[in-house]
């Protein structure tokens, strides 16, 4: 009788600091050499059944265990944290949380050198598993001073050179550009599908992986609430179902349900998952010929006083590394705008040079009228707020309360006001039931909105927010756009930091794309996503919507949709009928 890679017994777990569970009564097995994508809204327990798997959970992480978990035969509460590593490689969700070393190339090395690898071996390893998620070149660098995404892949280098059996990924892709997703997939799928690995990925952004798992699994309130194959769980009703429980569905798939609303996408198919599945689907159903309709113009307009001056702006790092190479740019009074760009473009460098945390090594910017390499942070951080792209790193006080006032009390704003303004940010942040409540003690999407919240407690023109969503849920990446929109409509100026194209092209009025240090696009979405050989370059994808037009040129839609909701009338307008 064949051993599962995994089984969880009827397994349910709560934290000792909890009266909730968890996990409740989890009964799934998982065979060898499977691929199974797990999602599901935030809380819904993903991340604690990845940790029951290496043995975190209760090892580490110590609470009320009902039932067991099985890890190739092994019961993981009745085995150790180090037993189990050799088995089972984690990727957490927060990659700063693994990685160990003063070095790239040692902190890929860490995990064979304690497990008494051959040198020779470990430094094959380390070669290899560089290479293979694009940080070859890296070895010396220190891993902290990487971008977000440079150290997921850092992070995931060192999982691929332990040669775990199987695979655990949180949000592997989170902090990735498309194509370093892309370059991810690539090498867990190779590692699964080849090397026989077991592969357990917990995602919500299912249109990267659903081609390459087996089984999907949605998870709600710490309870299986959707299991089966990928086809079975693309039907309308489970699709629905899905779209129901905060799932973010892929665009085609969204696409695919509201056209069937109007009587129009076949009954009985499977609904597309991605843009290939969605073009077959479509195309015997439209009318060919015809050229493109006009497009809709630009999403938003340029002019107003500019409150951001880039001035041919050079930042070299004290290690020798260019990161930005004579920037050029103006950001106007209540403009709502997007900078992309492959990881180490440099965004997250010319942002912080806003508010003074970078200073220019050569160039200038002016903010408001203030040479920002010479103003202080503190005069700065009234004009502009800048959101870490971890909210973590900006929290330091006991309580969400100290957390608002913190940033008032460093001004010497004046208590009564202070205490207003914490009771109506409070209010439209949804914070105010958390007021004595630890940061720490609340959700990730909660601190993103605590961080945001304290920004605002300053009263800055401009705010700043680097990866709104990501690590989000749909429902919870929509609640900080949403957010951002209404901080627009208030007359703040809004600049988001995102590898989501799908956010550029429903939410900002302008996109600035960067690459290796310099600025190569800039303009509405429409512009930038008229140029895909240009925005290959990149490493950015347009969205779903942009690539299914292009793949469906013969059938004269309009060359500039972008949304979900536009693209439904092109098709409308277009459709024959059909087998």
């Amino acid at each position: 009788m064949n051993v599962p890679a995994v089984a969880f017994e009827k397994f349910g777990f709560t934290y000792t600091d909890r009266e909730r569970p968890a996990l409740a009564d989890i009964a799934m097995s998982v065979n060898e050499g499977e691929s199974v994508l797990i999602t599901g809204p935030a809380g819904a327990g993903k991340t604690t059944l990845c940790s029951a798997l290496n043995g975190l959970v209760p090892h580490f992480f110590t609470g009320r265990i009902r039932g067991r978990v099985l890890v190739k035969g092994i019961d993981t509460k009745r085995s150790n944290i180090a037993r189990l590593s050799h088995i089972v490689g984690m990727l957490f969700q927060d990659p700063s949380d693994q990685l160990v070393s003063p070095t790239v190339e040692d902190d890929v090395a860490f995990g064979p050198e304690n497990y008494g690898v051959p040198r020779e071996e470990i430094q094959r390893r380390v070669t290899e598993s560089l290479a293979l998620v694009r940080l070859a070149g890296y070895e010396k660098r220190v891993p902290y001073t990487l971008s977000g995404g440079e150290q997921q892949a850092c992070a995931l280098a060192g999982v691929i050179a332990m040669r775990p059996d199987i695979l655990v990924l949180d949000e592997p892709t989170s902090n990735l550009d498309p194509l370093g997703s892309s370059q991810v997939l690539e090498i867990v799928s190779r590692m699964a599908r080849r090397h026989g690995r077991t592969l357990l990925v917990v995602e919500h952004r299912l249109e990267e992986f659903v081609p390459l798992c087996d089984r999907l699994v949605v998870m709600e309130d710490g309870r299986l609430a959707l299991e089966g194959a990928v086809d079975d769980l693309f039907s309308e009703e489970n699709a629905r179902a899905m779209e129901a429980k905060g799932v973010r569905l892929p665009q085609v798939t969204l696409l695919a349900l509201r056209l069937r609303e109007r009587g129009l996408w076949p009954q009985g198919k499977r609904l597309p998952a991605t843009v290939e599945e969605a073009a077959r689907g479509l195309a015997p159903h439209l009318r060919k010929g015809g050229s493109p309709g006009p497009g809709a113009g630009g999403c938003g307009g340029r002019g107003g006083k500019p409150v951001i001056e880039v001035q041919g702006l050079w930042h070299v790092y004290p290690n020798g590394t260019p990161a930005l190479r004579g920037i050029d740019l103006a950001i106007a009074e209540n403009e709502f705008v997007a900078i992309v760009g492959q990881n180490g473009s440099g965004k997250t460098t010319l942002v912080k040079h806003f508010n003074g945390l970078l200073r220019p090594t050569k160039g200038r910017v002016v903010v408001g009228g203030m040479d920002a390499g010479k103003e202080s942070i503190a005069r700065l951080s009234r004009k502009v707020g800048y959101c870490f792209q971890n909210p973590d790193h900006q929290m330091c006080c006991r309580t969400v309360r100290e957390e608002l006032l913190f940033g008032p009390g460093n001004l010497k704003m004046d208590e009564s006001s202070a205490l207003d303004r914490m009771a109506e940010i409070a209010a439209g942040m949804k914070l105010e039931q958390y007021l004595d409540r630890g940061p720490f003690q609340l959700s990730k999407g909660e601190r993103q909105k605590l961080a945001v919240a304290a920004i605002l407690m300053m009263g800055p023109d401009v705010i700043v927010i680097d990866e709104p969503t990501t690590g989000q849920d749909y429902r919870m990446g929509r609640e900080m756009m949403d957010l951002a929109v209404r901080l627009h409509r208030e007359g703040k100026t809004v600049v988001v930091i995102t590898h989501d194209m799908g956010i550029v092209a429903e939410y900002v009025d302008r996109v600035i794309v960067l690459r290796d240090g310099e600025l190569l696009l800039d303009g509405t979405p429409r512009e930038v996503f008229a140029k895909p050989d240009v925005i290959s370059t990149t490493s950015l994808e347009p969205p779903q919507v942009a690539r299914l037009v292009r793949a469906l040129a013969d059938f004269g839609l309009r060359g500039d949709v972008l949304t979900v909701g536009e693209m439904v009338e092109e098709v409308s307008a277009r459709w024959a009928g059909g087998a």
